[in-house]
């Protein structure tokens, strides 16, 4: 990944953990203000909550940029990376939007028990996703099984390989016994 990349991806994340930062800040001022005068304490409280919840939603999403696109610094070159990040992105929409129809459906009762539809169909929004999301896991499982994780990097060596060396160099294995040649010796076994 370039450097401009990075310096990118770093600038989005940063603004959005700032922006949920301030969203927390409007929600905390707005509750306590509300608590103080007594106006509509319970209407400002569940604001705030709402507002907590983007908030958190916002600054999971920088977070999740910042993870993906500037610590990792890698391509997602096999299907399992490639699910693993998107699960993790959906979890984090899912999740607000569940919340967030919560808080609506809670307001909506107390109000106007009328207007409860529109917080309805936001669950209903959020169950079909979260349904999506298994549908998706269930269908890519088969693609994440057919594709074997020894798809060789830059250098030309595999990730299993360099596993099964790592394993083998752990146990005293030299070289050329990885290669199935007939070894010698052995680390700290002498001559056999």
């Amino acid at each position: 990944m370039t450097l401009f990349s990075r310096l990118l991806y770093s600038g989005i994340a940063g603004s959005l953990l700032l922006a949920s930062l301030l969203l927390m800040a409007v929600a905390i001022s707005r509750t306590f203000i509300g608590f103080r005068t007594g106006e509509g304490a319970l209407d400002t409280m569940l604001d705030g909550i709402g507002l907590v919840i983007i908030a958190v939603a916002v600054a999971d999403v920088g977070k999740f940029l910042f993870e993906e696109e500037v610590i990792a610094d890698r391509e997602l070159r096999r299907p399992a990376e490639a699910r693993g990040s998107l699960t993790k992105f959906m979890t984090i929409i899912i999740v607000a939007l569940s919340l967030e129809s919560l808080v609506l459906i809670t307001k909506a009762a107390r109000d106007k028990p009328a207007d409860i539809l529109f917080p309805s169909l936001l669950m209903l929004v959020a169950v079909a996703a979260l349904v999506g999301l298994g549908l998706f896991q269930k269908l890519s499982q088969h693609a994440t099984a057919a594709i074997p994780d020894n798809v060789e990097d830059e250098d030309g060596e595999s990730e299993a390989r360099r596993k099964t060396k790592s394993a083998k160099a752990k146990k005293g294995i030299t070289e050329p016994a990885m290669r199935g040649e007939p070894s010698p010796v052995r680390r700290g076994q002498g001559e056999v």
